[in-house]
């Protein structure tokens, strides 16, 4: 459920999810349209007999600031500088990737102001912003290896290139940041191939 909320879906409030994954109450998701399907139950333990993405999603109204800075190798707390100046300005970010000396942030694209990007320019050295999209996969006992180079395959197939890419060590969702204008398609091929067709499930 945090997953869900943490890319805006407007069923589940970002803030709601997390009082019922603590007292231990689960949450099933029904839909409108079909009111006797039993629906998606969300547990806080749940694991998957099998390998499986189960919800594919995201937003096509995302933008990336990428701060590059030469004396990021190696120095304490770059990653801090950063956040302080997005608290101060109240954005939240919903997605980070990183190397030696860059640091991309994905951010809701109406949470971007000038006066962030000019916080960012005035301590850093260069700062980038592209309006981009961001596809998550959300899915159970996918820990495995070789889920994340399908989910790729299907994309690279299409032709679509994967500009930034995060999952954490608990491997419950993989991100994908993508070319706006190529949203749509890497939803449905990513839904077609890895949900429907159930192409590489175990």
């Amino acid at each position: 459920a945090d997953q869900l909320a943490d890319v805006g879906m407007e069923a589940i409030h970002p803030k709601a999810s997390k009082p019922l994954e603590r007292a231990g109450i689960n949450l099933r998701i029904k839909n409108t349209f079909d009111p006797l399907h039993p629906g998606t139950l969300i547990t806080k333990d749940y694991v998957g007999k099998e390998s499986k993405i189960e919800i594919i999603t995201g937003s096509d109204k995302v933008v990336v600031i990428e701060i590059h800075d030469a004396s990021m190798v190696g120095q304490v707390g770059f990653d801090f500088e950063i956040m302080k100046i997005f608290k101060e300005h109240h954005v939240s970010y919903i997605m980070k990737a990183t190397n030696a000396n860059s640091i991309s942030l994905v951010i809701w694209e109406n949470e971007l102001s000038e006066d962030l990007v000019r916080g960012l320019e005035r301590e850093f050295e260069t700062v980038r912003v592209e309006y981009m999209a961001v596809v998550f996969l959300i899915g159970s006992n996918i820990a495995k290896p070789g889920v994340l180079a399908k989910a790729a395959t299907v994309l690279a197939e299409k032709g679509i290139n994967i500009h930034c890419i995060s999952q954490s060590l608990r491997q419950v969702n993989m991100q994908f940041v993508i070319e706006r204008d190529l949203y749509t398609e890497a939803v449905i091929s990513l839904n077609r191939e890895l949900c429907f067709n159930n192409r590489w499930v175990n």
